[in-house]
């Protein structure tokens, strides 16, 4: 995932489709030293959606709105509204 990259938002995800993108932007934050963003990241496969969405917003409270993770910021709030229309 690169800062040139342009997203495709879709709202109707299903949770195998979730999880395969986790791993992404796990990456992506542990490209930007972003330890504890990474650490809430990381096992994420099988989560109750419950806790899957409680680290998805803490991660993006973590992230706190900056410019420079913007691309990262929309693809979690992105998987966050799916991670919701799955309930």
């Amino acid at each position: 995932m690169t800062f040139e990259s342009t997203m495709k938002f879709s709202t109707n995800m299903s949770r195998e489709e979730i999880d395969a993108k986790l791993p992404e932007l796990k990456a992506f934050a542990e490209a930007g030293q972003l330890s504890e963003v990474t650490q809430l990241l990381t096992g994420t496969a099988g989560l109750p959606l419950a806790d899957l969405e409680t680290r998805m917003t803490r991660c993006l409270e973590l992230l706190g709105g900056k410019d420079e993770y913007a691309l990262l910021i929309d693809q979690l709030d992105m998987l966050l509204i799916n991670v919701r229309n799955l309930k």
